[in-house]
């Protein structure tokens, strides 16, 4: 599978996590898609707070969901993180077209940049500076990404999460 790091992709949905999906809301920040993560015991107020920015709050609190609504608040019934992702993809119908795979820091949810080689040497392994020319940088933590085998997995991961739902 070939993967592009681009530099200026964007997706319009966005959502709030409670604590209890952090792995999910790791794989949807990987996805593209702008997630906030409360790390703080699942509340109804605080998650409203975050999301008043017209975010979809996900949540396996079922006092949460009770409070919020089926309006206002998707409930994530699976304990595993790839059967999440599947109810999601389902549940708000996310689309392929949707995603903007590493676009985003999986850490701190900014926007990463894209840099150059030179940028990250010292910061990246030498052979992984040889071995790749796209970089990005988180402006926040300053975690490096580029496209290796990670991606390639991540990315038939995802295949597979669209095509069990």
């Amino acid at each position: 599978m070939t993967y592009t790091m681009a530099c200026d992709q964007q997706t319009d949905l966005a959502f709030v996590a409670d604590s209890t999906l952090g792995k999910l809301a790791k794989n949807l920040r990987l996805a593209g898609f702008d997630t906030l993560l409360d790390k703080g015991v699942p509340s109804t107020r605080r998650l409203v707070c975050l999301a008043a920015g017209q975010r979809i709050v996900l949540t396996r609190s079922t006092k949460v969901k009770k409070e919020l609504g089926a309006g206002h608040v998707v409930f994530i019934h699976a304990n595993q993180p790839s059967v999440q992702m599947s109810q999601l993809i389902a549940t708000v119908h996310l689309r392929r077209e949707d995603l903007r795979p590493m676009s985003l820091c999986a850490l701190c949810n900014r926007r990463l940049d894209c840099v150059n080689p030179d940028e990250v040497r010292g910061r990246v392994p030498d052979f992984v500076r040889q071995q790749h020319s796209r970089f990005k940088a988180c402006p926040a933590c300053k975690r490096i990404y580029w496209p290796g085998t990670h991606t390639d997995r991540w990315m038939r991961r995802m295949e597979m999460w669209f095509n069990s739902g």
